[in-house]
């Protein structure tokens, strides 16, 4: 042991969170009180940030963490015990390590002492038990494979070929409750942006969709067509509708889905999209294809094959390519959209269903290729497809290390020439994946 428990003290004001300590080894960040629906369906007021640990030499373990609220005339209105926690709010194990260097999200769930008080600013008190840092193993990246961050990324948008936004968060949270940062390749620098559509989710939008309740709301997966004009969302139901901006022109797609969990939403150039279901890590993926317009191009979900992970989809939305077993032979499937009918495109061991799906891309000369993470052992590895000459190769090493709670996703440029590889959770971060570097896929 090396020393005694450190006390760290926050402090937020209109939303600004600043820090005072007995000991500045760590430092509170970006504190916010934040209102959440917890898994009952309750609004929770909650006191979230950031605890970083600046120092070099050493980490810490067993932090806890307490708040105390107060109103307008500095009374006491609430307090709560808070955790280390991932951008979901789900805490992190006790023997949690925070490493030199890192930084991790908190959350203090608050209990108020009155019905209806309001909350002006929160102290938080941090406790942590300084150790030795232990020794970290940092992966070596494959050659063509680059480090953009290591946070909890959940989601990448192309602007154009050289430029790229991307999003922090929890999975489960609508874009507008993401970090958004706008990424340039060619200064390899990004910085704080809102998203551009962020500023059409109104009230307004809200009632003309019949989202006004907060948890019918975040259960919505509202989504703006990234190149295109209209919108998709679910309603508590889990009917599937595509709108205009405002949320006006309303087209149902699918209403028979209440049996089903949303997971996410493959979005494809001129507003074509897949959407994918399952309940939980292990179960088989339903997914169908669509274009915000409300033009169905896949059987419905109840009737399509199952896949054993998120499916891949060609750029027209037309072709899905799956993962199965079918006669003995486990690997990756491609069908029709609209048919049931599969063809084995080759065999190989298969990851979870919160692995990406396989991209499914396009050259300029009509020929296609299929990109796939695979499992190996432990490790996960990069491998394509080449549908002319029917041969598989093995490109490189991926640096997913997902928990059976953790996700990754990822995401083709539109030149076609780099992959941008999001993961969740402790391990999570952000990649570039520079296909010309690699092996060619011949």
């Amino acid at each position: 042991m090396i020393g005694r428990w450190i006390i760290l003290m926050a402090m937020l004001a209109f939303g600004i969170g600043t820090a005072s300590a007995q000991d500045a080894a760590l430092e509170v960040e970006s504190v916010e009180v934040v209102s959440r629906i917890d898994v009952f369906g309750q609004t929770v007021l909650t006191a979230e940030g950031r605890l970083t640990n600046p120092s070099t030499t050493l980490a810490y373990s067993e932090v806890s963490l307490s708040a105390t609220a107060y109103d307008q005339s500095d009374t006491a209105v609430g307090e709560g015990f808070g955790y280390l926690a991932n951008a979901c709010g789900a805490a992190l194990l006790p023997d949690f390590v925070l490493l030199p260097g890192a930084a991790q999200h908190f959350a203090v769930p608050l209990e108020l002492y009155e019905e209806g008080a309001v909350v002006e600013r929160v102290e938080v008190t941090v406790d942590a038990l300084p150790v030795d840092a232990p020794p970290v193993a940092v992966p070596e990246l494959a050659e063509g494979i680059q480090s953009i961050t290591s946070g909890e990324v959940v989601q990448v948008e192309w602007i154009d070929a050289e430029t790229f936004r991307y999003a922090e968060g929890c999975a489960r949270d609508l874009f507008i409750d993401w970090n958004w940062t706008e990424y340039s390749l060619s200064s390899g620098a990004g910085q704080p942006v809102e998203h551009p559509k962020a500023a059409l989710v109104t009230e307004a939008l809200r009632r003309q969709l019949g989202l006004t309740d907060p948890l019918y709301f975040q259960h919505s997966f509202l989504s703006y067509a990234p190149n295109a004009r209209r919108m998709v969302y679910q309603t508590e139901l889990n009917i599937f509708i595509t709108a205009e901006p405002d949320g006006s022109f309303k087209r149902q797609l699918f209403d028979k889905l209440f049996d089903r969990t949303l997971q996410g939403i493959t979005w494809l150039p001129e507003g074509r999209f897949l959407a994918y279901y399952y309940g939980a890590y292990g179960d088989p993926v339903t997914y169908f294809t669509a274009t915000v317009d409300g033009q169905i191009l896949s059987e419905a979900p109840p009737n399509a094959i199952p896949s054993l992970t998120v499916p891949g989809v060609s750029p027209t939305g037309e072709d899905i390519i799956i993962s199965a077993e079918v006669d003995g032979k486990t690997g990756f499937y491609i069908k029709r959209a609209a048919y049931p009918v599969s063809e084995l495109l080759f065999e190989s061991p298969v990851p979870g269903n919160n692995w990406p799906g396989p991209i499914y891309q396009r050259d300029a000369d009509g020929a296609a290729f299929i990109y796939a993470a695979v499992p190996q052992g432990d490790a996960a590895r990069l491998v394509c497809f080449n549908r002319q000459t029917e041969t598989l190769r093995d490109l490189a090493a991926l640096p997913l290390r997902l928990a059976s709670d953790e996700r990754a996703w990822w995401f083709l440029s539109p030149e076609g020439s780099r992959i941008a590889l999001a993961a969740n959770g402790l391990n999570g971060g952000l990649w570039l994946i520079d296909l010309a570097a690699l092996p060619a896929c011949e």
